[in-house]
């Protein structure tokens, strides 16, 4: 990963002043990696845009791998209360599997789909033990609901873990790899072809 400036431990904000200026640099963060792309952004722009000196900035982030990190971080930690919530209004409704699918998918799409920065959190931001920590713990959540859906649905799915594994991975990957390089405009139509898709074989006897 493109390194830029000293890693290595910073200060912690304890206080709200200093907490809200880290806040601060982590927007304008978002704001310069979303216009610029990570490779050409650095801790300047970043200083600059969120009106803090060089200095300022690097009381608490060492580098811009730094700051990604935190935004990723951020990004992870988000999504999985967002992704339990609807998985309990989900279970609530008892919606069929198609509708349950097509709702995961659709929620897949809002929570990744933020112009140029998703693309380069998911391509840049170092795995720290707690980004790993949240995507696991994020992944287990998704698997053992859509294994419980297939199993209440009588897929005679041998195996409904198995196969809740494959199709979210499978889904998490068509969502990175396709449909958020596609324009805007195209990207729900392309989340109802992922759908169409997988429910043709989600519910197959193995």
């Amino acid at each position: 990963m493109p390194a830029e400036g000293a890693r290595g431990a910073r200060r912690t904000p304890s206080q709200a002043r200093s907490r809200a200026l880290v806040e601060r640099i982590i927007a304008a963060a978002a704001r310069v990696f979303d216009e610029r792309g990570y490779a050409a952004a650095t801790t300047n722009h970043v200083a600059e845009e969120a009106g803090v000196s060089i200095g300022s900035l690097y009381q608490y982030f060492a580098s811009k791998d730094e700051l990604l990190v935190a935004l990723a971080e951020r990004h992870v930690a988000e999504a999985l209360p967002a992704v339990r919530a609807h998985v309990a209004e989900i279970e609530a409704t008892r919606l069929p599997l198609e509708e349950t699918l097509r709702a995961l998918l659709a929620l897949a799409l809002r929570l990744n789909d933020s112009s140029k920065l998703h693309a380069v959190i998911h391509a840049e931001a170092e795995r720290t033990p707690a980004i790993r920590a949240a995507l696991s713990a994020l992944d287990g959540e998704l698997v053992r609901f859509v294994a419980a859906q297939l199993d209440g649905a009588g897929s005679g799915c041998s195996d409904p873990v198995r196969r809740a594994r494959l199709v979210v991975a499978a889904a998490d990957a068509a969502i990175h790899v396709v449909v958020l390089r596609l324009p805007p405009e195209e990207r729900a139509g392309a989340v109802e072809d992922l759908a169409d898709l997988m429910l043709r074989g989600l519910t197959r006897a193995a």
